[in-house]
């Protein structure tokens, strides 16, 4: 009787850890402008990947070098007020509420740096990320409500998450259609020189089955520049963006027709929309459209017009994905 008792206990205990450990509180903190312009000036996947035109269209220079945009990033850092503290807190405990209510199970790196910039380093953005840390502008502090700054900070958790593990990557991009491998696409030398480089997206190693012009094809996203940068010509980043579909062969390398890589508007492809949904606009990367779609999850947004398709990643994310 003792004994039974005794392991009865142990395993409502036990169950109970569990169930705590999955529902645990997410992990951050804030750093001082000190700490924030070494995070911004490392030398990291995103950095190292800039080219001539990242370069360029963020210093709006035509003969731009990295190290005076890692400068003027630097410059850009600016410290925490205790109101903007105290309403990033407010957001992260209304996520931690709906990861709980939803029996979520997420699993956060030892813990989620927010640093806080004019977003002038890019291209006035409202918030992005990079490693384990969150970026947020000065501006969305000040004017967006409590609901609309929980919904971003919400979409940039979900790059933390990507980027911490590949099997939940692969899980979650599979809900819209795209496979992960487990090295990145070599892309050749004119695509890489017009590629727009996005903080939140570290890998390049995703692509989609789609009927392009009539035909079955793989495709991997790219967002890249329409045009040369041409400095004073009165265009922000966001002027430049185009986003294409580079189509893959067997080997999964891009497609090149007389030396150039072929690459395909996303309205040539028939079935686009029917995989990825119509929940969003922000479709500059999968990564870019899931993490809308994860916002929508956290924050219950009702008003999607492809449901069904946030139900998928729900799902996923109702599993654990931790080794």
């Amino acid at each position: 009787m003792k004994l039974k008792t005794l392991f009865t206990i142990a395993f409502c205990f036990a169950a109970i850890t569990a169930f705590a450990q999955k529902t645990a509180p997410i992990p951050f903190r804030f750093a001082t402008r000190a700490e924030a312009q070494m995070l911004i000036t490392d030398i990291d996947e995103y950095t190292s990947g800039w080219n001539q035109f990242d370069i360029n269209v963020r210093l709006n220079t035509d003969q731009g070098r990295k190290s005076k945009l890692l400068a003027f990033a630097m410059n850009q850092t600016l410290n925490w007020s205790d109101k903007d503290k105290e309403r990033i807190s407010k957001s992260i405990k209304t996520l931690d509420a709906e990861i709980k209510k939803q029996k979520i199970v997420l699993d956060f790196p030892k813990e989620l740096v927010f640093i806080k910039t004019t977003m002038k380093e890019e291209g006035n953005a409202s918030a992005y990320t990079r490693n384990n840390w969150i970026a947020i502008g000065e501006k969305p502090l000040n004017e967006l409500d409590d609901a609309n700054l929980t919904y971003l900070i919400a979409h940039e958790i979900f790059h933390i998450l990507t980027r911490s593990s590949l099997d939940f990557k692969k899980a979650a991009y599979e809900t819209i259609g795209f496979s992960v491998m487990n090295r990145e696409i070599l892309f050749p030398t004119d695509i890489i020189e017009k590629r727009i480089s996005n903080p939140d997206v570290n890998r390049y190693d995703s692509y989609i089955k789609l009927t392009v012009n009539g035909k079955q094809q793989n495709c991997t996203m790219m967002l890249y520049a329409n045009s040369p940068y041409q400095a004073n010509a009165g265009k922000t980043l966001s002027d430049y963006m185009e986003v294409g579909l580079i189509p893959l062969n067997e080997h999964f390398t891009p497609i090149q027709q007389d030396g150039k890589t072929v690459v395909y508007s996303i309205g040539q492809a028939s079935d686009f929309y029917d995989q990825v949904g119509k929940n969003t606009n922000y479709i500059l990367n999968p990564e870019e459209i899931l993490a809308e779609h994860f916002a929508c999850i956290l924050t219950e947004r009702k008003d999607i017009p492809s449901p069904e398709v946030v139900g998928k990643l729900k799902e996923v994310l109702q599993k654990s994905y931790k080794k």
